[in-house]
């Protein structure tokens, strides 16, 4: 809720603070404080001559149908305000009014006009409606410092009377402004201006969305067109009336910064703007593709969407495929039209089609759902689009062919040599490494394991993935399990990160951002890993998609400033500084990394100074890499301003030149704002209320390490000699907060030429600035007992409520700091033991990879541990106890396995003895074949041959076999003859049977009694 002041004067203005008794309008800018808004500034005299002013009640709830017309006007009149909602609306009415004087006829000149005042409680808007106006005056604003105000084109002459003729916005009679920057903004066109206004700023690279154009006069007697200069995409707008065209975007491979050409009289490029490209990673697929891992080429599959977004008949549904061979381009692998029955907002539409078409020589496609695309006149045809995903056949042997056609491919590529990379080891580190590691797109938001938004890692809980760096185009993918722990890729093929040859993000010479990396590294993933069933083929894809690991992995470092700025070193190093003015927080020696403070005066609750200071700017940038970036905090809200110029940020994160910024309301009276320079390794996160910004910075690039100075130390990891003031000596560590204040930190003052704030700083007008020190304040002489229940023991709580009186200060202090606390601990390096492979014949069991875990490794039946140890512990230093085991086949001597075979038949005895028999002589069977193949391999390689084999002779007649068979002595002891001459190819398959004289296999008639 928000408090405001005014007066309606019956002279035609509404004065802020007092009422203003001057009849007569005087030329602006006026001083004295006075603040106004005219509508119509004239000597009104309603008692004498007529006429009435109304307006409605400023405390009474606001009409919900005034409020929406409200919106509406500014969200049509502010293209970049499509998201307002007005909470409060204020119409104030001059009707039929008179002048002061008039007599005769002139009592029949009247004047009808409005004024309203419409805000969100952030921004603020004025309309001025003018119905009827027979006699002249002054009309516009006056903000009261002799610097901001504005007359509307007129005032004061006779041209006034024109007021209901003309406009701003289209409407005669209708002027709109925006009132809550330092300048009142003035939508109306001209035909002057040299740049131009774009709403929305930011669009998917894919196209097919909607952007409206304001700046000159438009005129719809010219083919309006537009193109992105950078790649020279050109397309055509839409005239609407005289201030607003409409445009609908074509699809363009790049991202990021570019620049928007209009030309709308056909006489060439004479309009410019900034507009910004936005990565597919980074959208929310409108068409939603359902059961994904069902998309089979030659299936039925089926796609849902909001039935709203495509808002006309009919529609086309295409299936694309993307192309890279020459020049990036999609190309139609099917196509349909369709119709569909109702366009209501609540209702989906499902649309089930065959997904088939030739894809041999392609790997990528995407859905795209257009509609009008037979008016030609639009250019380019709205279109909604899904996600992007892989071709995949019905046979694992399909996706088998063409790993294996990519395996033979990346041999003639160059490596992925870009290892400096090392995951953090657990997704509490993860999240919290906003310098290198940034959500995967594919992976961001899962609760758990298995959830169906990690498609593409279906064993993972969340991914992140590093961010893109200027030295590299490569990149690298972290995931993490339901215990927050890194998932290997070789333990869990669904699931588990990789290096890979590109970034989602990466462009240039034959890189398309996301398409690229997509194409040559998801693709490659799903086919070798996910859709062929031979093992091997995940295992050679790692050698070229190496798996990620965090043994290497030192997490950033972070500093802070918080409340009466009470600060917290690169080094660790607590202290506090309450100066005023613009600061350098932390700069690099070379002046490339850039990050300035500017701390104000601070308030209490009833808005008096107060000897006492927090930060109420932030303004940063890397020199010649990124664009600038500046946070206020104001009481209708954070202010954000990129190279100078404010800006509204249009999603939660907005991408700039080689800097992005997340936004997130963390309370009602709080909003974070998360401000990642990539190219650097730099993150800060701002905590903005309406009075002052707590700020963290954190670091995760070693190169900064000793080459920072500012009020952050220089980050050498000494803490002693944090305290360095520009001419380079050292103030000692134990000294007082006053002497570090004078001696160090007030050297860091910005000085002339050296501000990257695009406001100038001004003291304010307040008492006579005296700083106190936390280390010589005493005992509060504030309430007591409601400090210790607002802070506790927090000494920096304490200090901020004792000094500035504002409750919130010193509670948002406690807050930051805890918050500050817990980053520390979550960021702590942690030890973890390498990844353990199985052996080759054995196999493992791994209970984890933290300090006390165990790995325990046996090998197959046949094989035995020859090296290594079989029992392996992590210990605190991230080794493992013993060596890595090796399984080999496990040789028997024959007099032993003679032995062992004799020593079996003697335990077979009773009924069972024939069966048991059975098995025995297949046994042997076995051995006379490896017996025959080592004698070939022996004839091969050796001089001495063998004969071609012995035969024994009969050991008993098959119709004299006694039960139990093994209480046949003779059979026994024949059987153990023949079995000592193992030494030579013995040709057990040919043992004789004396029934007829006829030959019977042995072999045979085991298969015999098995049938």
């Amino acid at each position: 809720m928000f408090l405001i002041h005014f007066q309606v004067n019956n002279n035609g203005i509404l004065t802020f603070h007092d009422r203003l008794n001057e009849y007569k309008p005087r030329a602006f800018p006026l001083g004295e404080n006075i603040a106004l808004i005219a509508p119509f500034w004239a000597d009104v005299d309603t008692e004498r001559v007529g006429g009435k002013v109304w307006y409605s009640n400023p405390g009474e709830t606001v009409n919900s149908s005034l409020l929406s017309r409200a919106s509406q006007e500014i969200q049509t009149y502010f293209i970049q305000q499509r998201k307002f909602q007005s909470t409060w609306v204020f119409v104030a009415t001059w009707e039929d009014v008179g002048y002061y004087g008039a007599s005769g006829t002139g009592k029949d000149r009247e004047n009808t006009f409005q004024a309203v005042l419409v805000t969100d409680e952030s921004r603020s808007f004025v309309i001025f409606n003018y119905n009827k106006v027979e006699w002249t005056t002054g009309a516009g604003f006056n903000a009261g410092d002799q610097r901001n105000y504005y007359s509307i084109e007129g005032a004061q002459t006779d041209a006034v009377v024109n007021l209901t003729l003309t406009s701003n916005v289209g409407i005669p009679g209708k002027w709109v402004f925006q009132v809550d920057r330092d300048t009142v903004q003035n939508i109306k066109c001209s035909n002057q201006a040299e740049k131009i206004s774009v709403y929305p700023s930011f669009r998917n690279m894919l196209g097919g969305e909607e952007i409206s154009i304001f700046g000159p006069c438009f005129s719809s007697d010219f083919t309006i067109l537009a193109r992105f200069r950078e790649t020279n995409d050109t397309f055509q707008c839409n005239y609407v009336n005289t201030t607003i065209i409409k445009c609908i975007l074509p699809t363009v491979f790049r991202t990021g910064k570019v620049t928007l050409d209009l030309n709308p009289y056909e006489l060439g490029w004479n309009y410019t703007s900034v507009f910004h490209l936005v990565n597919v990673a980074s959208t929310v697929p409108i068409l939603v593709r359902q059961e994904p891992d069902s998309w089979i080429i030659n299936s039925h599959v089926t796609v849902v969407w909001n039935s709203s977004l495509t808002p006309s008949n009919p529609l086309r549904l295409e299936v694309l495929a993307f192309k890279s061979s020459e020049s990036p381009d999609f190309i139609v692998i099917s196509s349909q039209d369709f119709n569909i029955s109702s366009f209501e907002s609540s209702r989906l539409v499902n649309k089930t089609f065959n997904l088939t078409g030739e894809v041999d020589n392609v790997s990528v496609l995407l859905l795209k759902l257009s509609w009008n695309y037979t008016n030609e006149n639009f250019g380019n045809a709205p279109a909604i689009w899904s996600d992007v995903f892989s071709v995949r056949w019905n046979s694992p042997q399909r996706s088998e062919a063409w790993c294996r056609a990519w395996l033979e491919e990346e041999k003639t590529q160059y490596s992925v040599n870009d290892m400096s990379g090392s995951c953090p080891c657990t997704l509490r580190q993860a999240s919290r490494d906003t310098t290198r590691y940034v959500p995967d797109p594919f992976c961001a938001n899962s609760i758990s394991a298995g959830n169906s938004e990690c498609l593409y890692y279906r064993s993972a809980t969340r991914c992140v993935q590093k961010t893109l760096t200027s030295q590299s185009s490569s990149g690298e993918t972290c995931c993490y399990d339901d215990n927050l722990e890194l998932i290997d890729i070789r333990a869990a093929p669904s699931g588990g990160g990789r290096h890979t040859r590109y970034h989602y993000s990466a462009q240039g010479d034959s890189i398309v951002p996301f398409f690229t990396y997509f194409e040559k590294d998801l693709v490659p993933y799903e086919q070798c890993c996910q859709y062929s069933s031979n093992k091997v083929m995940c295992q050679s894809f790692l050698q070229f998609r190496p798996p990620t690991t965090c043994q290497d992995y030192e997490p950033p470092t972070p500093a802070k400033g918080a409340g009466d700025p009470h600060l917290t070193t690169l080094d660790g190093k607590d202290y506090t500084f309450n100066g005023l003015g613009d600061f350098v927080l932390m700069e690099d020696t070379n002046s490339s990394v850039i990050v300035q403070v500017r701390a104000i005066q601070a308030k209490d609750v009833q808005g008096r100074y107060q000897n006492a200071s927090v930060f109420s700017g932030v303004a940063m940038t890397v020199t010649n890499v990124s664009d600038k970036v500046e946070v206020y905090s104001g009481e209708t809200g954070a202010e954000i301003r990129i190279n100078g110029e404010v800006v509204t940020l249009e999603s939660s994160t907005s991408e700039y030149n080689d800097v992005s910024i997340e936004q997130n309301q963390t309370d009602t009276l709080t909003t974070n704002y998360l401000v990642v320079f990539q190219s650097v390794g730099v993150s800060l996160s701002l905590d903005v209320s309406s009075d002052f910004i707590n700020v963290l910075v954190m670091i995760g690039n070693d190169q900064l390490k000793g080459k920072v100075h500012g009020l952050l130390g220089n980050y050498n990891g000494i803490v002693d000699d944090d305290f360095m003031p520009r001419n380079g000596t050292t103030i000692p560590i134990g000294a007082s907060l006053r002497e570090i204040h004078y001696q160090f930190g007030m050297t860091w003052t910005v000085e002339q030429g050296e501000s990257l704030f695009s406001t100038p700083y001004t003291s304010q007008d307040s008492i006579i600035y005296e700083p106190q020190f936390l280390d010589s304040t005493s005992d509060s002489s504030r309430n007591a007992t409601f400090v210790v229940e607002l802070c506790g023991d927090n000494i920096q709580c304490r200090f901020d409520y004792e000094v500035t009186g504002n409750e919130r200060v010193a509670r948002s202090t406690m807050k930051f700091i805890e918050k500050f606390k817990e980053l520390e601990e979550d960021i702590q390096k942690v030890v973890r033991c390498p990844f353990l492979s199985e052996p080759e014949n054995g196999n493992k069991s791994v209970s984890g990879y933290q300090p006390g875990a165990n790995a325990t490794f046996w090998c197959d039946p046949g094989f035995e541990v020859i090296v290594g140890t079989t029992l392996r512990n992590c210990q605190e230093d991230g080794t493992w106890t013993g060596e890595h085991p090796v399984c080999a086949e496990r040789i028997v001597p024959p007099e032993e396995e003679n032995n062992q075979l004799i020593t079996a038949v003697g335990i077979g005895t009773g009924s069972g003895g024939v069966l048991f028999l059975i098995v025995l002589i297949g046994l042997l069977i076995c051995r006379c074949r490896k017996l025959q193949k080592i004698k070939a391999t022996t004839d091969e390689e050796s001089p001495h041959r063998y004969d071609s084999g012995i035969e024994i002779s009969t050991i008993t007649s098959s119709s004299h076999i006694p039960t139990p068979i093994f209480e046949n002595e003779d059979f026994l002891t024949r059987l153990k003859d023949a079995a000592s001459i193992a030494y030579v190819p013995v040709n057990i398959c040919h043992l004789h049977t004396e029934a007829g004289g006829a030959r019977s296999s042995i072999e045979e008639r085991m298969n015999n009694a098995m049938d």
